[in-house]
């Protein structure tokens, strides 16, 4: 008879996990701005949750939850052919198995987001940038304004207010509009690729 207590496995060295992916530099999680931010994803998009399946991996060593998003908006980088974009995290849950890593975000489908992604990992997918940094959704604010948060409650203190620039003003980190924060990302990017002035 299956015991009717799940098994937790924490996962809080990744290091020791993920090996020498380029991931493993999303895993050292530090304070920065959303122009730092949005310099170091490789994309960046906003759309919705298709689904989400877990594998194992290395002979069971490892368990990756995969996230497949269908754009509404591609801010940076390109989706591949068929639109689609496939992420992947550590961790998951495999029937009564359950492997949690600390500040991971939780993706459903229908859910809709702005995640910031890194390059391909070893296995051939980008993963969040930061673990749970770039990962945003979309929720209803006083007066029902679509307001800007982080799928983890870790983002909100990992994201920075930006430091004032040449005009004296500090953009803010979350909790503003949704809209407005999706189009400070879409000047960030024009910015940086050096199509626009800062906004």
């Amino acid at each position: 008879m299956r015991s009717p207590y799940r098994t937790v496995l924490w996962i809080v060295p990744l290091l020791l996990l993920v090996g020498s992916s380029p991931a493993v530099q999303a895993t050292t999680v530090q304070a920065q701005t959303l122009p730092e931010l949005v310099q170091r994803s490789t994309t960046i998009v906003h759309g919705t949750v298709q689904e989400t399946h877990v594998a194992w991996e290395g002979g069971r060593a490892r368990l990756y939850t995969y996230v497949t998003v269908m754009p509404r908006e591609v801010l940076k980088g390109r989706a591949a052919t068929g639109g689609a974009i496939t992420f992947r995290q550590l961790g998951g849950r495999d029937g009564d198995q359950v492997i949690y890593v600390p500040g991971t975000p939780r993706f459903s489908a229908k859910q809709e987001i702005l995640v910031f992604l890194t390059g391909e990992d070893s296995g051939g997918y980008p993963q969040v940038m930061g673990i749970f940094q770039g990962a945003f959704r979309p929720t209803l604010g006083p007066g029902g304004i679509r307001r800007v948060e982080g799928l983890s409650p870790a983002t909100a203190g990992s994201l920075v207010p930006d430091k004032p620039g040449a005009a004296g003003r500090a953009g803010p980190a979350l909790g503003g509009s949704f809209t407005d924060f999706m189009e400070r990302v879409r000047s960030l990017v024009e910015q940086q690729q050096g199509h626009g002035a800062p906004r």
